[in-house]
């Protein structure tokens, strides 16, 4: 691909191919552009003749992007990045911290991001933020991509290219209804644990994987299992007596403090872990990035 060919590209068709990268849809990438699907599908036809290259290929009815895509999502990310941190420090020299912090939250951490985000914002009126609540599988894959400023996960994985900072505990704890008869044992095996019915989310859930991780270590294995769709439905099931769970504490703080759950002593838990903020290492991050990371690990 020659300069001459980079100096004919637009932001326009640049903003439209990635947003088509992050959506993996011609129809979900027009829905958030407000824009109609032809007219996208126009502008990366445009853009693929540009350079003369195919960007996408279809995967059975999936968007898969060819070597070629690969490299200009790279270099479009690089390009916008760098446009944003201009405007930021632009921002800087009139003595105003202001632009976008876009987050990837572990579903988990939604329960106590939005306190940290608000206090953050009173201080940085200026500053708009762009939340994104994945599971754990979803988050490693915005991570590879690299498409935010920031990850907030509670398990990262071993891997030199990322820079990850603990920054607040992350206690797993067994739940149950008021009544349930393990409530008042104390040391409870976890093979009595598991004769119980267990509720949890899908197999790309960081909660999952941990207490999974604690079963494979004992040779147990979970046995009848109700797979429900979000943590607040899990509750919901737990509240109602479907089954028990493996919580984070943040996740089930409020229905703990109300009575509506309460924790088990069950033998392994809690399982002690850390939420971490997370990004790549090669990533340069915004003044506001880097003023929120420092927000949030020095409170």
């Amino acid at each position: 691909m020659s300069t001459a060919y980079l100096s004919r590209l637009t932001l326009r068709q640049v903003r439209i191919f990635l947003t088509v990268c992050q959506q993996e849809s011609y129809s979900r990438a027009a829905e958030e552009l407000a824009l109609t699907q032809p007219a996208v599908s126009a502008q990366v036809r445009n853009l693929e003749e540009l350079i003369g290259e195919p960007l996408f290929d279809y995967v059975g009815k999936r968007l898969s992007l060819t070597p070629a895509g690969r490299a200009m999502r790279r270099a479009g990310q690089d390009l916008m990045r760098r446009l944003v941190r201009v405007e930021m420090e632009l921002a800087e020299l009139r003595g105003v911290m202001q632009g976008t912090l876009t987050l990837a939250v572990e579903s988990s951490a939604q329960y106590f991001m939005p306190e940290r985000l608000a206090a953050f914002c009173r201080r940085h009126p200026e500053v708009e933020v762009q939340m994104r609540v994945l599971n754990h599988g979803e988050a490693l894959k915005s991570l590879r991509e690299d498409r935010y400023d920031l990850t907030i996960m509670g398990q990262v994985p071993d891997d030199r290219r990322l820079r990850f900072v603990p920054f607040r505990q992350n206690d797993l704890v067994a739940v149950a209804a008021p009544g349930h008869p393990l409530q008042d044992m104390e040391a409870v095996p976890l093979t009595r644990f598991l004769e119980f019915p267990l509720l949890s989310r899908e197999p790309g859930s960081g909660t999952r994987l941990v207490f999974e991780e604690l079963c494979q270590s004992r040779g147990l294995r979970p046995g009848r299992r109700q797979q429900l769709g979000s943590q607040e439905a899990i509750k919901a099931g737990v509240i109602a007596g479907l089954g028990l769970a493996v919580l984070p504490r943040d996740a089930c703080r409020e229905e703990l403090a109300a009575g509506r759950l309460v924790t088990l002593d069950v033998d392994g838990l809690p399982l002690k872990r850390s939420w971490c903020v997370v990004h790549p290492r090669a990533r340069h991050l915004t003044p506001v990035a880097d003023a929120f990371l420092q927000a949030l690990t020095t409170v």
